[in-house]
């Protein structure tokens, strides 16, 4: 509660000497060693945190290339021991024989590689986490110095708009007694914390040159000593698996893997294995709608020419005073033209006109369309049990009787059937004629 009651009060110098209605003392000499000590707290926590990113990174590494190793060589175990993968692909034959002696190698030196990183560990980031305490602490007391700043500049202000006025009463006597004793307080608290700071930043500052320094060095030792390892053990693996490590550019890299894989993406991608799978009900479906359409198109193409054009035209319309011919009964031959409609009466008078109109017989009554024949129910006898593997499918049992709603001529195909209320398609080759 006292720490608030002081923020409560240092407030309104704060908004005053921001916005300049009030003075504001510095200090170049400690305003220099603070820039310095920011750049070095800022400094220090950076390193720490490359370091932590470094370690983190080099066990990311070995991991990760462990486990390609170990899916990769799982990809080609399955194949291995069902195939004769070396005989049918003799090209790949390196990988092969290689990928499991990867997987140890990326094994061997992740464990080689753990020693050297808990070195780091107590060997650099520990001090580095003292070193971040330590600023810690001397920016809480910087921040302790930048208060009694503003509590050294608030009395000064006061004391000084105090002392200016000309008619002082009893109470303004009494006032500038007490800030007289407030402003010395703070004059002593704050030349205090500055003085010892501007005395001691300078001391820290090269002791941490000095801590900094053989931390960098050891820091180079140990990474280096990483690399040495992957060098030798990555060396080591490529001349016992013949591997060429010339020194290649990674374009050519590139244009080697492009030119060792071929077309065999563009193969994969063709495979109807990866492509969408429909249901077989909707492909049959769709087979018989395209070879209706085909039958259509060819029965079209196969009509006799002796059919004119006319026969397919709509009679002319006729003019609104006369009346339209009757239409063809529907018993009549297609083959002959519609009558032609009624020519334009002469310029006559309009009664005869009128006359001619009222003689016109009525049209006949069409005629009923003789009833189709109704198509005998066929069934057929399941030979064998069938589950439905798709939406659309028949599923029966051995001697079911399926009643046949559409079949082929080929028993290889795909029919359709009825079976206890469900219609579906069903493979030929699983039944036979009841």
């Amino acid at each position: 509660m006292k720490g608030i009651g002081k923020a409560i009060k240092r407030t309104p110098f704060a908004v005053t000497s921001k916005i300049g209605l009030s003075k504001k003392s510095n200090d170049p000499e400690f305003d220099e060693y603070h820039r310095v000590f920011t750049s070095l707290e800022t400094g220090a926590e950076k390193l720490q945190k490359d370091i932590k990113t470094f370690t983190d990174a080099v066990i990311m590494l070995f991991t990760n290339g462990a486990g390609y190793g170990a899916h990769s060589a799982a990809l080609f175990s399955p194949m291995g021991g069902e195939y004769d993968l070396l005989g049918r692909h003799p090209d790949a034959e390196q990988t092969v024989r290689s990928i499991t002696k990867y997987e140890a190698t990326m094994e061997e030196l992740r464990s080689l590689v753990s020693p050297e990183l808990e070195l780091i560990e107590s060997r650099i980031i520990a001090p580095l986490k003292e070193l971040t305490s330590t600023l810690k602490l001397i920016r809480k007391t910087i921040t302790k110095r930048d208060h009694k700043l503003v509590d050294y500049d608030r009395f000064n202000n006061s004391l000084t708009k105090m002392r200016d006025k000309k008619d002082k009463s009893l109470n303004d006597e009494k006032n500038l007694f007490k800030l007289e004793q407030d402003f010395e307080q703070a004059t002593n608290e704050y030349e205090y914390i500055n003085n010892a700071l501007k005395a001691d930043l300078p001391r820290f500052m090269q002791l941490s040159t000095q801590f900094i320094d053989p931390l960098f060095n050891s820091f180079f030792y140990m990474t280096l000593n990483i690399y040495y390892l992957i060098l030798e053990k990555m060396n080591a693996f490529a001349d016992d698996t013949k591997y060429d490590i010339t020194n290649v550019p990674g374009a050519q890299i590139q244009q080697d893997y492009e030119n060792k894989r071929t077309d065999a993406w563009e193969v994969i991608e063709n495979l109807s294995i990866i492509k969408r799978i429909v249901s077989v009900s909707k492909l049959v479906q769709a087979s018989r709608s395209q070879n209706s359409l085909g039958a259509g198109a060819g029965s079209v193409a196969s009509r006799s020419p002796s059919i004119g054009s006319n026969s397919r035209m709509p009679p002319p319309v006729a003019p609104s005073s006369f009346k339209k011919a009757p239409p063809p009964p529907s018993g009549a031959s297609t083959a002959h033209a519609p009558p032609p409609p009624y020519s334009p009466a002469s310029s006559g008078s309009g009664a005869s006109s009128l006359a001619a109109t009222k003689r016109a017989p009525p049209p006949p009554p069409p005629l009923k369309p003789k009833p189709k024949p109704v198509p005998q129910v066929q069934y057929v006898i399941a030979l064998y049990d069938f589950q439905a593997q798709a939406d659309g499918d028949l599923s029966f049992n051995t001697g079911d009787q399926i009643e046949i709603v559409e079949r082929t001529a080929n028993a290889e195909d795909w029919w359709t059937g009825r079976l206890r209320g469900q219609q579906g398609v069903f493979p030929g080759n699983y039944v036979q004629d009841a």
